[in-house]
C-alpha cells in the first residue's frame, strides 16, 4: 500500500527553450517600424518580412560611428564633467574636483 502523500510520478515533457522574447521600444519607435513594414510587405509574392528580419538588418547597418554616437547621447551632464575631470587630471596632474570646478568657472 502507499502513502497518500506521495504522487504518482508521470514523466514529463522536457521543458522547450523559448526562441522570442520581448523587447519595449516607444510607442513611437513601434509605429515606425510598422509603417515601414506595411511599405515593404506590399507585393505580390513572397512571404511577409517580419519585424525580427527588419531590426535583425537595421542593426547589421550599425557602423562605429553610430554606436560611439549612441554612447554620447547616454551620458547625462554629470557623466561628461567627470569625463573632462578625468582627461585633465591625466594630462595636467591629479587636482581635487572642487579645484577643477573652479578652473572651469574662470
Amino acid at each position: 500500500m502507499q502513502p497518500e502523500n506521495i504522487a504518482t510520478q508521470t514523466p514529463s515533457k522536457p521543458k522547450r527553450k523559448a526562441i522570442n522574447d520581448y523587447l519595449r521600444v516607444s510607442k513611437e519607435t513601434k509605429r515606425k517600424i510598422l509603417s515601414e513594414l506595411s511599405q515593404i510587405n506590399r507585393k505580390d509574392f513572397g512571404k511577409p518580412v517580419t519585424p525580427d528580419q527588419f531590426v535583425s538588418l537595421a542593426i547589421s547597418l550599425l557602423t562605429p560611428e553610430h554606436l560611439g554616437l549612441l554612447r554620447t547621447q547616454s551620458l547625462t551632464n554629470q557623466d561628461r564633467l567627470k569625463l573632462k575631470y578625468q582627461e585633465y587630471c591625466n594630462a595636467h596632474g591629479k587636482i581635487s574636483m572642487d579645484a577643477f570646478l573652479g578652473l572651469l568657472l574662470k
